[in-house]
């Protein structure tokens, strides 16, 4: 049985659906009974708790060999991942994958990269085997900008002229329930989860502007003028210093970098920005 944790976010939503299409047997850890009403499959399980509930984590590892251990970003998760990974231990899990990120360090400016790293470190040390997902930039991130380019034909971010090998969840996803299912083969790697480009947010306004037949422009902003843009919308202020500053979690070789191990780890390429733009291209159109 595998258990998968934040199974209502964006990525444990879809590691689900992998699994399931694969006719994996699959536990989903949520906070909400209903989440998976509209699911009826006979190889899933829903488990209702919290990671501050350990009753409800025992419940949910009972019989559990391998865990997809994902949550929603908040300053909370070091300990809400230390819970399940005590209580993953003791009840006889054998493999955690931890979905983490590119950048990962306990010296990082960025918050959420040195909670992953502490997170990390309480795996090596722990007596399971472990595998690590680094992906780097979600390309969902740019679905963010869809009502400012349907409304003004721009969007503005503090990414510069810097190059990225954004990378799609579809295709995190797919590799997260690869290496669940799969029953060796993954103990103690790390996967470097890349698009197979690397391209610029000027690249990425061409690319809006050719598959919407409009033009689209970039606004290169500082990161102060992000954080405090994020700031008067209300976002946390934890949660906007990331978001404005994630590129100072990478050294710019790092921000370019490309790696094959979506294509090792699933025989294919992995998606391109072209194919994700055209796929969500009604999110970023006027007439929505």
């Amino acid at each position: 049985m595998i258990l998968v944790t934040g199974a209502t976010g964006q990525i444990g939503r879809l590691v689900v659906e992998q699994l399931l299409n694969m006719e994996v047997p699959v536990r989903a850890f949520v906070r909400n009974g209903d989440a998976f009403k509209d699911f009826h499959h006979a190889s899933l399980e829903v488990a209702v708790g919290t990671f501050e509930d350990e009753k409800s984590l025992e419940k949910a590892v009972e019989g559990v060999d391998r865990l997809l251990l994902v949550a929603r970003d908040n300053p909370n998760q070091v300990i809400q991942h230390e819970n399940v990974i005590k209580v993953a231990e003791r009840k006889g899990v054998k493999h955690i994958v931890k979905l983490s990120a590119l950048g990962v360090s306990k010296g990082s400016p960025i918050s959420l990269m040195r909670w992953h790293a502490e997170t990390e470190e309480q795996l090596r040390n722990s007596k399971m085997d472990w595998t690590f997902l680094h992906p780097q930039l979600y390309m969902q991130n740019l679905l963010r900008f869809g009502d400012s380019v349907a409304g003004k034909g721009s969007f503005s971010a503090p990414m510069g002229s810097s190059e990225f090998a954004l990378v799609d969840i579809r295709d995190i996803a797919e590799a997260a329930a690869k290496v669940l299912s799969d029953e060796d083969g993954h103990a103690s790697k790390i996967y470097t989860l890349t698009g197979p480009t690397a391209v610029s947010y000027k690249e990425i306004a061409k690319h809006l502007s050719t598959i919407l037949g409009q033009s689209i422009h970039y606004n290169a902003v500082t990161q102060k003028q992000f954080y405090e843009t994020l700031l008067e919308n209300g976002t946390p202020p934890w949660r906007a210093y990331d978001l404005a500053y994630i590129t100072e979690a990478y050294p710019e070789d790092k921000n370019r970098l490309i790696t094959n191990d979506i294509n090792t780890l699933l025989n294919r390429s992995a998606r391109s920005i072209q194919t994700f733009l055209t796929d969500h291209q009604e999110n970023f159109r006027s007439e929505k």
